[in-house]
């Protein structure tokens, strides 16, 4: 795999609005690959993808901005083996992407990455609660099943509470949290293609202040359905 490059920038304090804690960060950039980075802008899609699509922040941006995508180490990472894997889909299935970065050790901060897009006209052309993303880190292998999911957002954050896109099709869908009986509510998106993902789920800073599995808990039609296990590093 070629090795992609990681600039390491000056130390600077983020501040999440609206919640007045400062965090001490670093902030650092990753240059993608062209030979590295797959996606693909379809005319017509008629199917949709998987039931996570997305875990972000809110973004001040009006559009997405390649040059713009942040990903956030709210935890230092002590595993020098460490990828992070990342997937990216629109709201309307037609444009996706996926990549994967031998990151290693890292202390906690953030991630400026500069994706190289060849539809860079149609990317901007969406929202950036159209086009969702969902980075997890891995240990070694982003097929292995331990992924452990941190948030994105286009632009830098400017508040905490973060959003979780699913597609949860004809189901009935909300967050459970073990040890909790209370669930968080999820609201069905109000657009006029939902195919890749259709429901968002906004979760509070307070519940991921400590790493934890959430859960997808959803019904159909008052069936019960397995719950779909989402752990947050």
């Amino acid at each position: 795999m070629k090795t992609f490059h990681l600039i390491i920038g000056s130390l600077l304090v983020a501040l999440l609005a609206g919640h007045g804690v400062a965090l001490a960060q670093q902030k650092r950039k990753i240059v993608l690959s062209e030979n590295q980075f797959r996606e693909s802008f379809l005319e017509k899609v008629t199917v949709s993808g998987g039931i996570r699509a997305g875990f972000m922040y809110g973004s001040p941006l009006e559009r997405v901005d390649v040059h713009q995508l942040y990903i956030y180490l709210h935890r230092d990472l002590d595993d020098p083996q460490a990828m992070l894997c990342v997937n990216m889909v629109s709201r309307d299935g037609r444009y996706t992407a996926s990549w994967q970065y031998a990151l290693g050790s890292q202390p906690a901060g953030i991630i400026n990455v500069d994706l190289p897009s060849k539809y860079r006209e149609q990317v901007s052309s969406y929202t950036p609660d159209a086009l969702a993303v969902l980075a997890a880190i891995a240990t070694q292998d982003c097929t292995a099943p331990d992924l452990k999911y941190i948030p994105a957002s286009w632009g830098e954050a400017h508040q905490a509470d973060s959003i979780l896109y699913v597609n949860s099709g004809n189901t009935d869908t909300v967050i459970g949290i073990p040890g909790h009986t209370g669930r968080i509510p999820c609201a069905k998106i109000t657009a006029d293609s939902t195919i890749a993902y259709d429901t968002q789920c906004v979760i509070g800073k307070e519940v991921l202040d400590e790493p934890k599995s959430i859960f997808l808990v959803r019904t159909s039609f008052g069936n019960k359905l397995p719950n779909v296990e989402f752990p947050v590093r």
